[in-house]
């Protein structure tokens, strides 16, 4: 991995910042493939697995720096819905208790498998 005198500082500049302080790993993940560690030291260096440098070194490679600051958990990875098609949905049942109606759980979940149909799985 090809590095320049520069990228190598900027590293070790944001190591030194407690504010990125939950990507240092991945910081000196990236400064050590720069300083031409391998792998397997990078490994034995960091206690992390090869699983974690390798991405983490093409996210770099692809992205640049500024992908590796970023936060890439959570997330709605499971919805069944859109967040306007469930903002469409609630709104409707809101409308039903304002007007009087009992709304129960157990008819928002009858409902919400009612209107997904055959995409919903847990049953």
């Amino acid at each position: 991995m090809k590095s320049t005198k520069e990228e190598i500082q900027t590293i070790k500049t944001l190591l030194k910042d407690s504010s990125t302080a939950k990507y240092h790993k991945r910081l000196q993940i990236v400064l050590f493939r720069l300083m031409g560690k391998s792998y397997k030291e990078i490994i034995e260096l960091l206690d992390c697995n090869q699983t974690t440098i390798w991405p983490t070194v093409k996210k770099y490679e692809e992205f640049g720096l500024d992908s590796l600051l970023q936060e890439t958990r959570g997330g709605r990875k499971h919805a069944y819905m859109t967040i306007e098609e469930e903002k469409a949905f609630l709104a409707r049942h809101l409308k039903a208790a304002e007007a009087g109606e009992f709304v129960t759980i157990d008819a928002l979940f009858q409902a919400y498998k009612k209107e997904l149909g055959s995409s919903y799985t847990r049953d």
